[in-house]
């Protein structure tokens, strides 16, 4: 029953984002249109932006799992961009603390650092590592932003080929075991 509440509540604020701005999305809104009770929001999420960002997570997430390199995870997130753009879109239209870009960089970065510890038995990056995978991050996540935007006229294959051409040598290896024979 839990899980179904939170699909409920994640699937109205979809709806909703669907067809309005994010600044005019409340979270008795979101309550209203999952046709559950404000605290049982709160249950659940702390506020609309944590919906929006639990959306991301749930594809990155599940989207890892079903991948065996990055330009395949990089497809995945393209197409999934291309089919959802409006919601997408508005997303893309906070800002200050609770901007979608920021979260996406955010949790992308710390996905990325814990697979290349896990690859590396443990073993932390390197000052210069940091360094790459910061701007590589980052870099990534502003042209996700970019191409959402309409900003790239590229398609999801092509996309991921250049982000996955530029991905720095010394950690491409670590980010997944089967990159090892890419």
């Amino acid at each position: 029953m839990p899980d179904r509440t939170k699909r409920e509540i994640v699937a109205a604020f979809n709806r909703l984002i669907a067809r309005s701005d994010m600044e005019k999305i409340t979270t008795l809104r979101i309550a209203e249109e999952a046709e559950v009770s404000k605290a049982t929001f709160y249950r659940y999420f702390r506020d609309k932006y944590d919906v929006l960002n639990y959306n991301y997570q749930s594809l990155l997430d599940h989207s890892l799992k079903q991948c065996g390199n990055y330009r395949d995870l990089y497809v995945l997130l393209y197409s999934f961009a291309r089919d959802e753009w409006r919601n997408f879109t508005r997303a893309f239209y906070t800002t200050g603390i609770n901007s979608f870009d920021n979260f996406i960089y955010s949790y992308s970065r710390d996905v990325v650092e814990e697979i290349t510890k896990q690859n590396r038995n443990g073993e932390g990056l390197t000052q210069e590592e940091t360094l790459q995978l910061d701007v590589f991050c980052y870099g990534i996540c502003y042209m996700y932003k970019k191409w959402t935007l309409g900003q790239y006229d590229l398609e999801p294959d092509a996309a991921a080929d250049a982000l996955y051409d530029i991905m720095p040598e010394s950690l491409k290896h670590l980010w997944f075991k089967q990159a090892r024979s890419d």
